[in-house]
């Protein structure tokens, strides 16, 4: 049914409702005929309006700094359109990148995020960059202004040379010229040698310098080093060049000699200034001088090649030579160079009261003589007089205590396997693997030193206390070597066994031991000692060697010299034909320059010289009489002058030269021996062992004989040259007693 049709039916039905109510009768229903139904189509409705185009939002310009990146906000005006969006840039400059994420459906922008190379920044770099956004078929597009600036790199400003000295440090200020750049940098130090430390701060933002502290170990090797101070910024690496110079001595004051003053005296003694890595003013003053005397001190101006020091004693000033010191000082460089003043009066017969006037030791004041080591007081008036110091007796006392903590249970010493039965001891070195197997002169090595510090069986010095604690010592060596004298009534009647080396060591022990103790016990071991000695004596040739009757050579001549030596000195007699012929043998061994052919000395006769036998020739012709202005006796003592200990270094070197040749100058006097004292001393104290169980000794590789002879060898010859000073009395001197 159409519309219209049942339009129609309401109508009718409507009229003859209305009609019934009327009281009218009821009409007729009209029976009207339908209209045919005409079927028709609707119309569609009209297509909705098409959305506005995407819209993009101006791109604000952008700065970046080599190696960074920025951030780009992309906003997307929808428009009403959906879906995702694509971003990208074209048009980038070389070394800059984008990356953005696409526009989600639901979200409006996103990130564009770029990123410099490091590379760039050379130059200034402006760029426009098109960046579009892609929805279907829809772009939109804007320009992004692009700025890499030329970097504005931070320089170090220059730094100038550093001049250190091994063992101290130095504190370098940093700085830095910003130039724009107000970020922090990271510092780091490269080139820095071995044994150089170097320490810096970084320099944080609004700073514009930092300390770099330079320390250099002592023995550093000198050297120039280029050290370089660095930081990276953008990639490039920004150096500053720390010129480094290493040097020991940048300057010296050449002041190594003898000032000889008379009480109430006032010297004025030039001294050269050797100028090396620095030129600056140098100031003078001095350290460690004796007992009233002074020096004043003294500026040396730039570049000065001399400075003059003024040395007073005072009226006051006791006799006695003092290894002093001048330092020298040049901001953080310092040196220091030694200078031997000795006060001295014009009395050559003069000796300290401590020695003269000791009622204790009278008896045994002789030219030589031996007694001075017997107190604490004649021993340190010594030592005064001659050059001792606190640190040569603390040495001495450090051999003397690994020397009784060696010795063996039945009183022996032994040169091979001194280390037997030790508890904890390790002293003994693979270099020590061949040494001669020697207890006779082992235990006379052993027996020596305690005798030079005036230790016997009976008796000791009262100072330092411990040397009384060390008689048992002497004594158990002594009996060792009694029980071990051949008694017979043959050529061998008095040997102590071993080589000759050995024997003249034991006869010089028991000697030493009979005139300090007056034991006339000892006296008889002496004695056959002696004869045992005389009785060996090559006949024709005169000198003495291995084996009994063996011609001879000088280094077994001199330590037999030396035996009897200490015969005449405890007043045993020794006869003259033995020691004419012995004269006769030391000339034969004379192989000095023309004019002074006794001043040097060969192995044995015909063969070239050794330093080591001149020194004990030239002992031995003192013992012979020599006078100490005899001019073959004066260039000898030249040429040990010549051959001086070094003035550095820890090997203890030619102990046996230097054992011999200490003597010889000791007995001459004068300053060729405080210079040569000074020397030795301070080599002897460097070079002893201060650690573990071989505290005291020293170390036998490097010496003359250590090979055979060992540590016990060096640590005896070492000890016994340290007590020089008292263990005898120059023989050149008369004592006066008072």
């Amino acid at each position: 049914m159409t519309n219209r049709n049942v339009w129609r039916v309401i109508v009718v039905a409507t009229w003859g409702l209305w009609m019934a109510g009327c009281g009218g009768s009821k009409p007729e229903p009209v029976i009207e005929t339908p209209e045919p139904v005409v079927e028709t189509t609707p119309e569609p409705p009209p297509p909705p309006p098409e959305p506005d185009p995407i819209q993009l939002a101006e791109l604000p310009g952008v700065t970046l700094q080599p190696g960074g990146h920025a951030a780009v906000e992309v906003a997307v005006q929808r428009n009403g359109n959906e879906g995702p969006i694509q971003v990208q840039a074209d048009a980038m400059p070389e070394g800059v990148t984008a990356k953005a994420e696409p526009i989600g459906p639901n979200d409006s922008s996103t990130q564009l995020v770029l990123a410099a190379d490091m590379t760039l920044g050379d130059v200034d770099l402006v760029a426009t960059v098109s960046v579009t956004v892609k929805l279907g078929e829809q772009t939109a597009s804007q320009p992004l202004a692009v700025h890499v600036p030329r970097l504005q790199l931070p320089t170090f400003l220059p730094v100038s040379e550093v001049l250190l000295q091994p063992g101290k440090n130095q504190t370098v200020n940093v700085a830095v010229q910003r130039d724009g750049f107000e970020g922090p940098l990271e510092l780091r130090v490269d080139g820095a040698p071995d044994n150089v430390t170097c320490t810096m701060a970084d320099i944080h933002a609004g700073q514009d310098a930092t300390k770099l502290d330079i320390a250099a170990v002592p023995g550093v090797k000198d050297g120039t080093y280029p050290l370089k101070i660095a930081t990276t910024l953008y990639g490039r690496e920004i150096v500053v060049e720390v010129p480094l110079k290493i040097e020991s001595r940048p300057f010296v004051v050449n002041t190594f000699r003898v000032v000889t003053l008379s009480p109430g005296q006032t010297q004025r003694v030039e001294v050269p200034v050797e100028r090396r890595g620095y030129n600056g003013a140098v100031q003078l003053k001095a350290d460690s001088l004796p007992p009233g005397v002074t020096v004043r001190e003294v500026s040396v101006a730039p570049d000065g090649t001399t400075a003059t020091l003024e040395i007073t004693a005072s009226p006051a000033a006791e006799q006695r030579v003092s290894s002093s010191k001048i330092v020298s000082t040049a901001g953080h460089l310092t040196a220091t160079g030694p200078i031997v003043i000795r006060v001295a009066g014009g009395d050559e017969s003069y000796f300290p009261p401590g020695v003269t006037a000791n009622k204790e030791i009278s008896s045994l004041l002789k030219r030589g003589s031996i007694g001075g080591r017997l107190t604490t007081e004649s021993k340190q008036a010594l030592l005064d007089f001659y050059g001792g110091t606190a640190e040569s007796e603390a040495a001495v006392m450090r051999g003397l205590k690994w020397l009784a903590a060696h010795q063996q249970a039945d009183g022996s010493w032994s040169l091979k396997e001194y280390s037997k039965d030790i508890a904890g001891c390790d002293c003994m070195t693979e270099f020590e693997k061949q040494l001669d197997d020697s207890p006779t002169a082992g235990t006379a090595f052993g027996i020596l030193p305690f005798l030079g510090a005036g230790v016997t069986h009976n008796r000791a010095p009262k100072e330092p206390a411990e040397l009384a604690s060390y008689m048992p010592v002497v004594e158990k060596g002594l009996i060792y070597l009694a029980q071990n004298q051949v008694r017979s009534k043959d050529n061998k009647d008095g040997f102590l066994g071993g080589s000759m080396y050995a024997h003249a060591l034991a006869t010089i022990a028991f000697c030493e031991a009979y005139g300090l103790s007056g034991d006339e016990r000892l006296k008889v071991n002496a004695q056959l000692a002696i004869k045992y000695l005389l009785n060996a004596q090559h006949q024709a040739g005169g000198g003495w060697r291995y084996s009994a009757g063996q011609a001879g050579d000088m280094s077994v001549t001199g330590w037999v010299f030396l035996a009897i030596r200490s015969a005449q000195l405890t007043g045993i007699d020794v006869l003259k034909p033995p020691l004419e012929r012995a004269a006769r043998f030391v000339d034969s061994c004379g192989v000095g320059p023309d004019g002074a052919k006794m001043s040097r000395y060969a192995y044995t006769p015909g063969t070239p010289e050794k330093l080591t036998l001149t020194a004990a020739g030239l002992l031995t012709r003192q013992y012979l009489g020599w006078r100490n202005d005899q001019p073959d006796l004066i260039a000898g003592c030249q040429h040990l002058m010549a051959n001086l200990p070094p003035e550095s270094g820890t090997s203890l070197g030619s102990i046996y030269y230097y054992y011999y040749a200490t003597q010889v100058l000791h007995h001459m006097e004068g300053p060729d021996f405080d210079l040569w004292n000074h020397r030795m001393r301070e080599h002897l104290i460097r070079s002893q062992e201060r650690s573990g169980h071989k505290d005291g000794s020293w170390n036998p590789q490097g010496t003359d004989y250590g090979s055979r002879a060992g540590r016990m060898y060096a640590t005896s010859m070492a000890l016994l040259t340290l007590q020089v000073y008292y263990r005898h009395l120059p023989m050149y001197r008369t004592v006066r007693r008072t």
